[in-house]
């Protein structure tokens, strides 16, 4: 090949390279600001509202000292309590619900207590009344929307000792359960 044709290629190819890497020599880049805002996290409580709760029995309205009642099959207690709820976030829902473990064995290695313990849980229900307190079968949902909650609610957990064929409940003769860690939960639905 001559030298002027090689010259030629050699020119070419150079060009071509430098045109190649032409687009990472430079950029064009803007930026603007925006018309921010600030924004705040809603809010999810519920706490004992310092009024005592009362315990009844069999659909009586006279307190009784819960520590002091022997239970037997087909009885039927109530806990009636005012909590205090604060609810606030547009798009919030939370389930207001009696939490798990709040009736317990007294001994958990009583097989006795373990069965009481076993059918109280078993029927333990939490009833609620109050503003942005939605009820859906046995499920209370708190949803305060574009406002908030700010209020106490009242509480009632109901425990039923069911009451089986003759000698079903037999294991739970004697037993004994620990109620000090009834426990009310508010707590955010997921989807």
């Amino acid at each position: 090949m001559n030298k002027i044709a090689k010259a030629s290629i050699a020119t070419a190819a150079g060009v071509a390279l430098l045109l190649g890497g032409a687009g990472t020599f430079a950029t064009w880049n803007a930026a603007a600001d925006t018309a921010g805002a600030s924004i705040v996290a809603g809010n999810l409580v519920v706490a004992d509202s310092g009024t005592a709760g009362v315990w009844t029995a069999n659909g009586s309205t006279t307190p009784i000292a819960i520590a002091d009642y022997a239970i037997v099959p087909g009885d039927v207690l109530t806990y009636t309590k005012t909590m205090k709820i604060k609810a606030e976030g547009d798009s919030l829902q939370a389930t207001l619900a009696l939490a798990g473990g709040s009736i317990a064995a007294a001994d958990p290695a009583k097989a006795n207590d373990q069965a009481l313990a076993g059918f109280l849980t078993s029927s333990a229900k939490l009833t609620a009344t109050g503003t942005g307190i939605v009820q859906t079968g046995e499920t209370f949902t708190v949803t305060p929307g574009a406002g908030n909650i700010d209020q106490n609610v009242t509480i009632t957990v109901t425990i039923t000792f069911p009451k089986g064929t003759d000698g079903s409940n037999n294991g739970a003769m004697t037993g004994a359960v620990n109620l000090s860690t009834l426990t009310v939960s508010l707590t955010q639905k997921t989807a």
